[in-house]
């Protein structure tokens, strides 16, 4: 009995105590008992992920003191355009690991002056420089491996609503095999969210664009636990205010201009992160929480480190990590590796949970290192919102892809300078400035979704260009970039290359064509024509033409295997301009089954009108469907198999009378291991009509619904 006194005398002045009581205490009741799932191990009692998009470490930190960085030419705020990111991208840009094939255009760097804020919180708290995204690729999959230490599969980033999307919505997937296939984007997997569920913990995913918000993507979550899936990523702020911020919180923002995606500006990004850590420290839940602040990929920007091998995903290049808490150890750098699915280990170990058996179980940090929970809690760091003008914005959408449009071209290229006006009055001055010196009004054209197009086109000599644009704003006169770094190109050669493949999508055994038009004002020939496949270098063979001048096309022949791929052409004359570098894009999108053709006959009719639909599947493997499904608007109708070879191509057939209206369609098929649709979303076929003199649809119309992407492309 006396022994039992002792140790709730002991316990009790524990509780009293501050920072030692937690510190002891859960060491204590491990004597006693194994800890609750669920029950906190130290003093964290809050856990906030906030994660950014598009930035690699060196991009951002490269140039931190201590940290493992390296220093590259200053980035322009913002960006002339978005980079290309995908997995086929990168997988060229790592070269086997040589690292050494990322766009020039990747290799720039922000300074502190850049990213205050960002900068504060890393010289105060603590500061991650070997983490690293989860899997070798875009945002989807590093979303998901946020709060699952997994994917399904899901490997790459496409507009989609995740279990909300339309049927003939399929992402590019991937297992850990490497092996390639197409899947709808609504995946059952276990996630830390449901262990949270199971042993009580309150959570919010606060998502408010669709392919960043990974609870959508995961069906128990949506179809089970919808409440707690936000798509207001802004309502943080608000519960946060009124006191209702749950345990565990993944907060991801609205897109334009909160993301840090290029070609968005940095002090919109620092000035939402600043909002959600400041409403936190001015509150009562700082005292016991711990943020964690994360960027999503690499945003075609380049990273220095080699990234460690764990399977076939990935894993992919470093991300700067920066915790910020009263706990967090001040100043700290943190050397031990982690990627996304720490952040699941970290709640596994702090709230003692289970693991889930996945990226969670290998030799990854579970980031406890970046605490101290002996020392003295660390004060608030309240910072200030950083000055943005959002008068000007530099245009991502169909057609106007950036600033400049072609980025790379020859002496008679029409190069588009372009930007967006927001407000609605005309502005006085509406000037680009090009190379620093040359200044040219701008014409004022359509109307974009959030502003006026303002245009200025024109030719240029060979050599390797820049330019801003400066405007008025009824203040004064506002210049973009914002931190005085002009914007890049366009590159001018004495020579100009069209380029074109043959077909975009394809099957596995189809010949994919690569040309390029070779056109040269000096009547030079080419010393370089080159294809890269996949960070593959191949000879292009001459293919017609006999004057330089006039052009000369070569091509290159291949077929590829299942899956994305990146290419780009490299072009040269032997002069002192250097190489001519298309960036290019990820094409041919390759599959090992393909549905085309498919239609309706009539297009029009009445209520009694039988209408038969029918498309054509192919499987290289000569595999019959699993599935083979006809979508009218949201009803699905099996199709029927009439005639022909699965690998030769198989007719499929339904059907169907249908209700007055006007209708759209489109099917999907799927094998025991990827399907494919046509068309793929976000597009459907027009027709039929119904109805007493409902107008015959042409066939093959394609309906593609209103583009609502923000400014950035949120990929």
């Amino acid at each position: 009995m006396r022994h039992i006194k002792r140790f709730l005398l002991v316990l009790a002045l524990l509780i009293v105590s501050s920072v030692g009581a937690w510190h002891f205490l859960p060491q204590v009741l491990t004597h006693a008992s194994s800890p609750r799932a669920g029950t906190p191990s130290t003093p964290i009692q809050h856990v906030v992920f906030i994660m950014q998009e598009n930035h690699t470490f060196d991009n951002f930190f490269g140039a931190f003191p201590g940290a493992n960085g390296i220093t590259e030419p200053q980035a322009s705020n913002p960006m002339r355009s978005d980079l290309n990111h995908g997995g086929a991208a990168l997988l060229a840009a790592q070269d086997g690991g040589k690292m050494d094939e990322f766009p020039d255009r990747g290799h720039v760097q922000y300074t502190q002056s850049d990213i205050p804020n960002y900068w504060a919180y890393a010289q105060q708290f603590g500061l991650g420089d070997d983490f690293f995204t989860s899997d070798a690729s875009s945002s989807v999959p590093n979303h998901i491996n946020m709060i699952a230490a997994q994917t399904g599969g899901l490997n790459e980033s496409s507009p989609q609503q995740g279990c909300k999307s339309t049927q003939n919505t399929l992402i590019s997937s991937m297992n850990v095999s490497d092996n390639s296939y197409w899947q709808y984007p609504c995946v059952s997997i276990n996630s830390i969210a449901q262990e949270l569920d199971s042993a009580g913990v309150s959570w919010h995913y606060y998502g408010g664009t669709p392919i960043w918000n990974a609870a959508l993507m995961i069906k128990p979550l949506y179809t089970s636990d919808s409440r707690n899936i936000i798509t207001n990523s802004n309502q943080v702020l608000t519960d946060i205010q009124s006191g209702k911020l749950s345990t565990v919180s993944w907060v991801t923002p609205q897109s334009f201009p909160q993301s840090d995606h290029p070609p968005e500006p940095l002090q919109g990004g620092q000035n939402w992160v600043t909002s959600v850590v400041n409403g936190i420290m001015n509150s009562s839940y700082w005292a016991n929480t711990a943020i964690f602040l994360t960027w999503d990929d690499w945003g075609g920007f380049y990273d220095h480190v080699q990234p460690p091998q764990l399977d076939g995903l990935g894993l992919g290049p470093r991300v700067p990590l920066i915790v910020i808490s009263p706990y967090a150890k001040k100043g700290y750098i943190s050397h031990t590796m982690g990627e996304f699915s720490s952040f699941t280990k970290y709640l596994e170990t702090t709230f003692n949970l289970p693991s889930l058996g996945q990226r969670d179980a290998k030799n990854i940090s579970d980031l406890s290192d970046f605490f101290n929970y002996s020392q003295t809690p660390q004060p608030p760091l309240v910072l200030n919102k950083l000055p943005l003008s959002t008068t000007l914005v530099v245009p991502a959408m169909p057609g106007v892809p950036g600033a400049i449009n072609p980025t790379v071209g020859g002496p008679q290229s029409n190069f588009a300078f372009s930007v967006i006006y927001t407000r609605t009055d005309i502005p006085a001055v509406h000037n680009v400035i090009i190379d620093g010196t040359s200044t040219f009004a701008m014409t004022r054209g359509t109307f974009a979704k959030n502003g006026t197009l303002y245009q200025y086109k024109t030719t240029l000599t060979p050599g390797h260009h820049t330019f801003t644009f400066n405007f008025s704003d009824g203040t004064g006169t506002i210049t973009l970039p914002y931190n005085g770094v002009p914007f890049p190109g366009p590159d001018v050669y004495p020579f100009n290359v069209i380029p074109s493949i043959s077909p975009n999508n394809a099957l596995a055994n189809q010949t994919i064509v690569y040309k390029a038009t070779y056109r040269s004002t000096t009547n030079t020939p080419p010393t370089l024509t080159e294809v890269d496949i996949d960070g593959v270098p191949h000879t292009m063979q001459y293919f017609s033409g006999h004057n330089w001048q006039v052009g000369v096309t070569y091509i290159y022949s291949t077929t590829l295997s299942a899956g994305e791929h990146y290419y780009r052409f490299r072009f040269a004359d032997g002069s002192s301009y250097g190489t001519f570098t298309y960036e290019g894009s990820t094409d041919p999108i390759v599959t090992a089954l393909m549905v085309k053709g498919t239609s309706v006959t009539p297009t029009s009719g009445t209520g009694s009108t039988l209408f038969t639909f029918q498309t054509t599947y192919t499987n290289v493997s000569g595999n019959a469907p699993t599935s083979a499904m006809l979508y009218v608007d949201k009803t699905a109708y099996p199709m029927t198999y009439v005639s022909g070879s699965y690998s030769a191509g198989a007719l499929y057939q339904v059907q169907t009378t249908l209700p007055v209206g006007s209708h759209t369609f489109y099917s999907v098929f799927s094998d025991n291991q990827t399907s494919w649709a046509d068309p793929l979303s976000p597009t459907t076929y027009a027709g039929p009509n119904v109805g007493a003199g409902a107008k015959a649809v042409p066939p093959g119309t394609l309906i593609t619904p209103p583009d609502t992407s923000e400014i950035a492309d949120p990929s």
